[in-house]
């Protein structure tokens, strides 16, 4: 299927501090063009979910090659930024399925990507990554459960309006994709 990759970078960072999408990471990258280097490493359609007038944002997509998408009503919540990313993949026929990534989760590994991808073209279902047991992201929706989130609201993005139990689970080797940065304290070291 052809995947276009959806990244929620519109939020606020309040249990940051400070816009943590532009924290350093011990690679010397900031976490948002880390985190569009490792999707574009995979996914040629990629784009960034930001609030309007996001400079940060627009230089780290222009720098990476990704398309970014101004979300007007980002203090809506994750779900908003989520709906309407997917209304803007809508009329692009060509598009089977949406990777959701997140930006301050900067250790996912390529491989699980691929392998997601992978898992994608051989279900019709959501795919799920889970590391030692626990439900990760980045998470992919096919084309069939857009509608349902079309409207999405609040800062749940589609954790309760999809199925996750009846997901195509793929098992990975990757604490990445349990590692999101809320706080300074949950940087890598």
């Amino acid at each position: 299927p052809r995947i276009a990759v959806l990244v929620l970078a519109a939020g606020r960072s309040t249990r940051f501090g400070s816009d943590k999408r532009q924290a350093l990471l011990p690679s010397g990258q900031r976490m948002l063009p880390a985190v569009l280097s490792t999707l574009k490493g995979v996914f040629d359609d990629v784009c960034v979910l930001s609030r309007a007038g996001d400079a940060f944002a627009t230089q780290a997509c222009a720098a990476s090659g990704c398309q970014q998408l101004s979300c007007e009503d980002a203090d809506l919540g994750m779900g908003h930024t989520l709906a309407q990313g997917l209304r803007g993949l809508m009329p692009r026929p060509d598009i089977d399925a949406a990777l959701v990534a997140l930006a301050d989760m900067p250790a996912v590994q390529p491989d699980t990507l691929r392998a997601l991808a992978a898992a994608a073209a051989e279900s019709p279902l959501p795919v799920v990554p889970r590391h030692l047991g626990r439900l990760g992201h980045p998470r992919i929706l096919p084309r069939a459960t857009w509608p349902s989130l079309l409207h999405a609201r609040g800062d749940e993005g589609a954790r309760h309006l999809i199925d996750w139990s009846a997901a195509r689970v793929v098992d990975v080797d990757d604490a990445g994709v349990l590692i999101d940065v809320d706080t300074p304290g949950d940087l890598p070291g």
